[in-house]
């Protein structure tokens, strides 16, 4: 991986790891839909404005925006509230772990959705990541039972990611259009929905401090960022290396709860993490060495294709 890549991979997993700070700061002084509503608003504004720059088409057809509606609530307004929700009782470093729970439930959700069966091994890491959740949560402990609700909304948002995730691949992606305009798209469709389901809590009174305000701004610029880095770096080094940044995104929710909010995670909460970034590890060493089987078999058939392909021209030139 050269330099820039490993540069915007780092940028990129701090951008989606800092997010869970930025929310809890914005807390101080902004409902959850207010939160939510500005990231889809901020963040959609500057990927229209880089449409119009690079002279993207956006969406034609009523059938195209409703598939966009509803890949903007499954991918990011619905996620957004929960963690925002569940972050009024869950640390920035719990809702950060949570988050990392997507990898793990993408495979029985692809299960359900398209009864796609997933490998021994990906089973394998799933069952222990879920495992890890349940320890994680400790709902027969005291101090896990006072967070449960909150737990359970982040555990809700991973879902709704992997939901999303994989609603994207099957769909989304055959629409034909650019990347920027249809996440553009998107924002804008989820942002409309929530002037018209969150009207009550938009219109609660804000305490814009500073703080708040440049966590609502960096929120949303960032979320503009985010996707130009991803879609980046998925052309630079494909999709297994640039999903890297998920897998580090945790950490440095981690780190910066810790670090900068002072989270204490106790012992329960430790193993917990410590299973499901684990299974994390392993669900990404099962998906590169199919990813590298899979290039050697298209690389051996490529070359079965150019063995026949010289053997019949050596018939042909000797009869």
């Amino acid at each position: 991986m050269l330099a820039a890549s490993r540069l915007a991979l780092i940028a990129l997993a701090a951008i989606w790891g800092s997010n869970f700070l930025l929310v809890d700061v914005a807390l101080g002084g902004a409902d959850p839909a207010q939160i939510v509503a500005a990231r889809l608003w901020l963040g959609g504004a500057i990927l229209l404005a880089i449409c119009v720059a690079m002279r993207r088409q956006l969406p034609r057809g009523w059938g195209i925006w409703a598939r966009l509606l509803l890949m903007g609530v499954l991918g990011q307004a619905l996620p957004w509230m929960l963690f925002a929700w569940g972050q009024q009782n869950v640390s920035v470093s719990m809702a950060g772990i949570y988050n990392s729970v997507t990898p793990l439930a993408s495979l029985p959700v692809v299960w359900l959705l398209l009864r796609h069966k997933g490998s021994r091994g990906e089973v394998v890491a799933s069952v222990l990541g879920f495992g890890g959740i349940i320890v994680l949560m400790a709902p027969w402990g005291e101090q896990s039972r006072s967070s449960l609700t909150g737990q359970l909304a982040c555990l809700g948002g991973a879902v709704c990611y992997a939901v999303a995730y994989a609603y994207a691949k099957h769909l989304i992606s055959t629409l034909g259009y650019s990347k920027v305009a249809l996440a553009a798209s998107q924002a804008i469709v989820a942002g409309l929905l929530m002037l018209v389901v969150t009207a009550p809590q938009l219109l609660e009174k804000m305490n814009p401090t500073p703080a708040v305000t440049g966590s609502l701004i960096a929120m949303g610029i960032g979320t503009a960022v985010a996707f130009l880095l991803n879609y980046w770096l998925i052309g630079a080094v494909g999709p297994l290396q640039a999903g890297l940044a998920f897998y580090l995104m945790p950490l440095v929710a981690v780190a910066l709860g810790v670090g900068v909010r002072g989270d204490v995670l106790y012992a329960h909460q430790i193993a917990g993490a410590v299973i499901v970034f684990g299974a994390l590890a392993l669900q990404y060493a099962i998906d590169r060495r199919e990813s590298v089987e899979a290039g050697q078999d298209h690389e051996v058939s490529e070359g079965i294709v150019v063995e026949q392909g010289e053997t019949s021209a050596g018939r042909s030139g000797s009869g």
